[in-house]
């Protein structure tokens, strides 16, 4: 057996130690769970999740600064004071094979689990050699309702961290994936462009009825954007925020209202859900269509060919074109993901229906 050195916490008459390990020889001893059952004190184990933590903490950035929440059963782990620091405390931690046979199944993971288990020899990425240490918080033969009681202390008051600013952090410390690298270059050079400028929330600043980078990332990944082309060559960065813009301002004229709001903070009146996430999301979802309606009646992508199709699609459903986002028979379609999907997927058979070549649309 091994020695792992703790200190001792007291909050009000509960006592715990808190120390460090390798997560790898931890896991070794953690209560075998299976992935999805319900536990008696645990949220159920999510295998993608398990994987997604193995595969970030493969890479050289990939840090678990939170400790792991802990407790020890039945027999095992008797807390020892040091004989010289009495400040300090130890442990006896399995150290041979058979040690570890013996203690197999002797902790309970009662916050953190995923990230434990992900250190599991069928799970981790993380090469053997490579020095790894996780905090952990330990709690002695703690009972069920301790256990429950201290689950919910661990992550009932915790706010959660807002995915936009994780995602503006990690493009900082270039930690992004090939494809969110692309997407949030759009993303930050449209938040510096007419009509976008000032909607985009690129960190956590407020901005009413502002779209998150992260949302709009998604949607433009959902749209395929990367796959506009002209002649099967993909087109420049400059020429996709080119496309964006260009068709927004249409969208702008033609229902006669702008993206950000006047000098009092006030939005026109016809805005309605055109300035809000789902209004925005929706005209996205159009925009390939629009792109393809112009390469096969080999028209240039511009204001005119823009505001013609717009107004002719807002025809179709026979509505004022300054009401289309406004009309309260519409607000129903834009409650939702759902909605707002099936909302566009109409438009897109009404604007396919509008008309019918290798032709540049850029005029280039």
């Amino acid at each position: 057996m091994r020695k792992i050195y703790l200190q001792k916490i007291t909050q009000h008459d509960i006592e715990c130690y808190i120390g460090c390990i390798d997560p790898r020889d931890l896991v070794r001893v953690a209560t075998k769970i299976e992935i999805a059952k319900v536990q008696d004190a645990q949220r159920p184990l999510n295998g993608k999740r398990i994987k997604e933590i193995a595969s970030y903490v493969s890479e050289k950035k990939g840090i678990l600064p939170n400790t792991l929440t802990l407790a020890t059963k039945d027999k095992f782990y008797q807390v020892r004071q040091h004989s010289s620091f009495k400040e300090l405390y130890y442990i006896e931690f399995p150290d041979s094979e058979d040690e570890f046979k013996q203690y197999a199944e002797s902790i309970d993971v009662m916050d953190g689990q995923h990230r434990l288990y992900s250190f599991a020899e069928k799970q981790r990425l993380i090469q053997d050699d490579e020095k790894f240490e996780i905090g952990f918080t330990l709690f002695i033969r703690p009972s069920l309702s301790d256990r429950r009681q201290i689950f919910i202390s661990c992550n009932e008051k915790q706010e959660k961290v807002s995915s936009n600013l994780l995602m503006w952090l990690k493009e900082k410390l270039g930690m992004l994936r090939d494809d969110e690298i692309f997407l949030y270059s759009i993303v930050s050079k449209l938040s510096n462009e007419y009509p976008l400028k000032g909607h985009i929330i690129m960190n956590a600043e407020k901005v009413k009825n502002g779209v998150k980078a992260k949302e709009l990332m998604g949607f433009l990944k959902q749209i395929k954007i990367r796959d506009l082309a002209i002649d099967s060559e993909p087109l420049t960065e400059d020429e996709i925020i080119h496309v964006i813009c260009t068709y927004l301002i249409a969208w702008e004229d033609v229902v006669d209202f702008t993206f950000a709001p006047d000098a009092n903070g006030k939005f026109k009146p016809n805005a309605g859900v055109a300035v809000k996430t789902a209004g925005l999301k929706y005209m996205l979802l159009l925009l390939p269509t629009f792109w393809d309606r112009a390469v096969s009646m080999q028209k240039l992508f511009n204001a005119e060919f823009i505001q013609d199709t717009i107004k002719r699609f807002i025809s179709s459903y026979a509505e004022e074109r300054s009401l289309f986002f406004a009309l309260d028979e519409h607000k129903k379609h834009f409650a939702d993901r759902t909605a707002i999907q099936r909302f566009a997927d109409e438009g897109i058979k009404k604007i396919k229906a509008l008309n019918a070549g290798k032709f540049n649309p850029l005029g280039k």
